[in-house]
């Protein structure tokens, strides 16, 4: 034991050296450990990525899923998406196979009504500006919930080529129906939702009935009952931020005023008319929406008509309704 102590306090310094370098190659040791872990976890789990997204792809004819995750939510494609995404595959296969009809009776009645009431019109708005001339691929990500982001591009196979200037966009939109069928809503219309809320003042009633929203815009049907005996008129369209709809947020959403003209806006006495009003509302899954706001409503449209300087007319009724 004496001989230890000796040697160590003739060799103290050499001693402490070796165990601090032992200690270091044993930490570097243990850090390289952990970083080869950490990439070997980080690769399986990407390959794991692109096997479940393959697998997907993999059910479909025409469609490749680019992300087994939403591009909003970051959620994983559930197996109820993947019957949505079936349902986007049956349409595409069908307008690559020239079966419009069967194509066109994949749409929502909304869808239709809204944009294409004929085959005709689906066929020469949508399918030959898509589809026509040359087979074509898709790829599909979930944007959100049931809304899904497709690129439609040249078969590359087919024609050996690939541009960009050619790839068509679209947000596609699946609907259960009441008998529990996919239908789809393409070309960014997105949905159509019931509001039926009606307010009554001035001897003026309104109802706004339903809203079809799109991914740029939203539509807002209304139907309004004129009790008064005199014209009315919704807004002079003076000003575009007088019509707007308004977010639980306050923020304003104003309407496409250059797209109505000044008689679909008047409303005779003792006549009901229905009217459509586009506004700048782009589609967000979180916008609520709960205020329909007409701030220059005109009361007496004949006085304003008369009225030599419009600019000085200040007879105006603020018109708003909770929806």
């Amino acid at each position: 034991m004496n001989r230890f102590i000796r040697w160590y306090n003739q060799n103290q310094k050499s001693f402490w050296k070796v165990i601090g370098v032992i200690i270091l190659i044993i930490l570097l040791i243990q850090l390289i450990n952990y970083y080869f872990k950490s990439e070997n976890e980080r690769e399986n789990k990407k390959i794991d990525n692109t096997n479940h997204s393959n697998s997907i792809s993999n059910k479909y004819n025409n469609l490749r899923v680019d992300d087994k995750n939403s591009v909003l939510s970051g959620n994983e494609i559930s197996s109820s998406q993947e019957e949505q995404i079936n349902i986007i595959d049956t349409f595409v296969d069908y307008c690559n196979k020239g079966e419009v009809e069967n194509a066109y009776q994949l749409l929502t009645d909304e869808c239709k009504q809204e944009m294409y009431p004929q085959l005709d019109n689906f066929i020469n708005s949508y399918y030959n500006e898509t589809f026509a001339n040359s087979e074509k691929d898709a790829s599909v990500e979930n944007w959100t919930g049931n809304i899904y982001k497709v690129q439609i591009h040249e078969n590359m196979l087919a024609t050996g080529k690939y541009s960009k200037e050619t790839t068509k966009q679209d947000y596609i939109t699946v609907i259960e129906t009441e008998d529990e069928q996919y239908r789809l809503n393409i070309n960014g219309y997105i949905e159509r939702d019931e509001i039926n809320k009606s307010k009554e003042d001035k001897q003026i009633k309104m109802t706004v009935k339903y809203t079809d929203t799109y991914m740029d815009y939203a539509k807002y049907t209304i139907e309004i009952t004129n009790n008064s005996n005199q014209t009315i008129s919704l807004d002079d369209r003076a000003n575009v931020e007088s019509m707007y709809i308004r977010d639980d947020n306050g923020n304003h959403y104003p309407a496409y005023t250059h797209e109505i003209n000044s008689a679909e806006l008047q409303v005779s006495p003792r006549e009901t008319k229905e009217v459509t009003i586009k506004y700048y509302s782009k589609y967000g899954s979180t916008k609520d929406i709960n205020r329909l706001v007409f701030s220059k409503m005109i009361l007496n449209y004949g006085a304003y008509e008369i009225f030599e300087n419009k600019s000085l007319f200040n007879d105006y009724g603020v018109f708003e309704i909770e929806i």
